[in-house]
């Protein structure tokens, strides 16, 4: 839009606001966006792109505002069951990643972890920004859930003990950080949950009745993800 600005148009409010929209976009939100599938990078992204928010404000208070206040209602990457996925982060110094781990380490591993919502963490919209280091705060108890999750015992997690550099070589290391970069980061399976419960949940009136036809209709679509000659030949 600002390339074709000159070919619209525009009052001197309005093309000055098409111009800061694209400079935010170039510098901040593009590179944030092409990241935002990375489940490794997440964390990091997003503490990051806070920090640059916090910098533009000197900049333009207004815009940079507007963002942290955005942020801050979406920083589940930074809560402590999921900012563990930097660990796994290859992009981050060394140091960092085994700061992470240490931190972890120093927190005794939970027996059980109660269900219930993440917590963000407690940070304001005025509130300094430390990246990357700050990621290392944000560690606590429940950043064992992962782990806990895969069933990892001690013996899964020697590489915790290791140099970095032979993470990678180490089974445990390289099974937990296969299932967390598959991990889809953006909220498709929520959504697609809620419009599959929202079209098909007065068909049937009984509530088990109901759980087993959105089963078998999630069966369905896994079996046919499309009607074309290839898929339904496979039946």
């Amino acid at each position: 839009m600002q390339l074709l600005s000159e070919q619209f148009e525009m009052s001197d409010a309005e093309a000055k606001n098409v111009k800061t929209m694209a400079t935010s976009i170039a510098l901040f939100h593009s590179s944030a966006f092409l990241q935002s599938r990375l489940a490794t990078k997440s964390p990091a992204v997003d503490l990051k792109y806070l920090s640059m928010m916090s910098l533009y404000r000197k900049e333009n208070e207004i815009a940079a505002a507007s963002a942290i206040k955005s942020i801050l209602n979406h920083l589940w990457y930074l809560s402590e069951e999921l900012v563990v996925f930097s660990v796994f982060d290859r992009e981050l110094a060394e140091s960092l990643r085994k700061a992470l781990v240490e931190k972890l380490l120093s927190i005794p591993r939970p027996k059980r972890f109660l269900p219930g919502k993440p917590k963000f963490p407690k940070t304001g919209p005025n509130d300094s920004v430390e990246y990357p280091d700050q990621l290392i705060r944000f560690i606590g108890p429940n950043s064992w859930l992962l782990f806990d999750l895969l069933k990892m015992n001690e013996e899964q997690l020697d590489w915790m003990q290791a140099p970095v550099s032979c993470w990678e070589k180490m089974s445990g290391y390289k099974k937990a950080e296969a299932v967390v970069r598959s991990m889809e980061v953006v909220n498709d399976c929520a959504e697609r949950a809620v419009k599959l419960i929202t079209d098909f949940k007065d068909v049937v009136g009984n509530v088990e009745e109901q759980n087993y036809l959105l089963q078998v209709i999630e069966q369905h679509r896994a079996h046919f993800k499309s009607f074309n000659k290839s898929s339904l030949n496979s039946i």
